[in-house]
């Protein structure tokens, strides 16, 4: 419970100040910041050591994209953000993390299988996504966004997540 306060008081505040300006609503704003903050308790294969940025790319129809890019000047892991919009599945190999929009549900197996098999972190607000084979599905709960985790899929590229986030999270999915 300790690790959840302390996750929230570093998102929270920071989300809140991007939608000052903007008709954005507060749930993706906070997602934003589960993206920004997620991989702070994860561990990658090398793949990060050997690139500028991180890149955070999004497939789909999402309003995260705005909020994103609204980001400059953050630095995940010690590398300066990037954001990308992906339209085909080569545009993949330069991600860090894929979120994938509901709106590709009908590709979501043919992108999870590219993005496990090139170590990506895969995320989405998807219904069901963990349970699909995704690694993080952000749901909302009683007003508040929760997220699954599925460990198979984060074993399959490599990527294992501290005990402090599988502390967090609404369910685990072996």
């Amino acid at each position: 419970m300790k690790w959840f306060v302390i996750l929230m008081m570093v998102m929270l505040p920071t989300a809140l100040s991007y939608g000052q300006d903007q008709d954005i609503p507060n749930e993706y704003l906070i997602k934003v910041k589960y993206l920004l903050n997620i991989p702070l308790f994860s561990e990658a294969n090398s793949k990060i050591s050997s690139t500028t940025s991180y890149a955070i790319c999004l497939v789909g129809d999402t309003p995260l994209e705005s909020i994103l890019a609204s980001s400059k000047g953050i630095v995940i892991k010690k590398l300066p953000l990037a954001v990308y919009k992906v339209e085909e599945l080569r545009q993949i190999d330069s991600c860090q993390m894929l979120f994938v929009a509901s709106s590709e549900r009908y590709r979501l197996q043919i992108l999870l299988s590219e993005a496990h098999r090139h170590g990506i972190m895969t995320i989405s607000d998807m219904r069901d996504f963990a349970r699909l084979g995704g690694m993080i599905g952000l749901l909302t709960i009683d007003n508040r966004i929760a997220f699954d985790l599925n460990l198979s899929a984060a074993g399959k590229a490599s990527i294992s997540f501290s005990s402090h986030l599988l502390k967090l999270a609404h369910d685990i999915i072996k």
